[in-house]
């Protein structure tokens, strides 16, 4: 509950950041922080995006996450997103 007002609360938090954070959480056995601190670096990446006219390469990885996202046999949670994470990345810098 304190997590999901958190979220009502932030910039960039939006049911997709959030249902991310929680296939991912399913997926590696996240604790409610560790849940917390995935919606925070969204948040964090989306402000810096903002700042910087980079919102359509932020949209872009999120929907690439959203599309890709799979939870491996080691329980890690992956994503075929490197070229859209590069974009943004350069984006930003």
């Amino acid at each position: 509950m304190i997590l999901t007002l958190a979220c009502l609360f932030t910039a960039a938090c939006s049911p997709l950041e959030d249902d991310l954070c929680d296939y991912k959480c399913d997926c590696e056995g996240c604790s409610d922080r560790e849940h917390g601190d995935c919606l925070d670096r969204y948040d964090d990446r989306y402000v810096d995006a903002d700042r910087r006219g980079c919102v359509d390469q932020y949209d872009a990885l999120l929907e690439c996450e959203d599309d890709t996202g799979i939870c491996n046999r080691d329980d890690k949670w992956s994503t075929s997103c490197k070229p859209e994470k590069d974009a943004l990345d350069r984006c930003i810098d």
